[in-house]
């Protein structure tokens, strides 16, 4: 799961966690890798700059493109970064499929990354292939396996054609509440060039801190 932005986006903290300790511990030079150095150990670097350090996120990786080309999911970062400071709170969501005319259908993206699929369930009264499912705050891309072969709902939201020329349904599950502080905090924290208040800083700190080590 190297390249799976919802697998970091939940590891993230616990592992920064084990490297603020490491160089709180051995005089401030710790080195970080991963299987192929592009995606998880970058993310962990330019999480640590954004939270502990004092970077901006866009300042933090400008500078880390300057030392080595390298691919940080910075969303699952970002979505890191609220999950700390407003809780990880899960929300019911209902995806369909219509029809009757096929043997199987699955959904892979979401929350299990694009190497697996969960299977969705037939309902023959609504005549709908169903699957009901609770995640956390956040964006999720995803796509139908209608009898192995890979389709968009189009009566749910399509992204745009990507740069791989994929294109995606995708859910998008905030807090819509405009006095809810946790939805104000996600829409400003998931935006294009998030910055961290000094008492955000303080209160992601205190969390790093407080996480059990491994």
């Amino acid at each position: 799961r190297d390249f799976d932005a919802f697998d970091l986006r939940m590891r993230l903290p616990a592992v920064v966690s084990i490297l603020h300790k490491a160089i709180n511990c051995n005089g401030g030079v710790t080195y970080i890798h991963c299987t192929a150095g592009l995606g998880r150990a970058p993310a962990v670097a330019l999480a640590y700059m954004f939270w502990i350090q004092g970077y901006k996120l866009s300042e933090a990786h400008s500078l880390l493109l300057s030392k080595r080309p390298c691919f940080p999911k910075l969303d699952a970062i970002k979505s890191a970064t609220a999950d700390i400071l407003t809780g990880l709170k899960k929300k019911p969501v209902t995806l369909t499929w219509p029809g009757n005319d096929c043997s199987t259908v699955e959904i892979s993206g979401l929350d299990i990354g694009w190497g697996q699929r969960i299977p969705l369930k037939y309902d023959e009264e609504q005549e709908l292939w169903i699957l009901d499912r609770e995640l956390p705050d956040g964006r999720y891309e995803y796509k139908y396996v209608v009898d192995n072969e890979w389709l968009c709902n189009m009566n749910e939201p399509v992204t745009p054609i990507n740069k791989d020329g994929h294109v995606n349904n995708y859910v998008q599950i905030f807090d819509n509440d405009p006095d809810s502080g946790s939805g104000v905090i996600w829409r400003r924290l998931t935006a294009d060039d998030p910055e961290l208040t000094k008492k955000e800083r303080l209160i992601v700190r205190q969390f790093l801190e407080a996480c059990p080590d491994e």
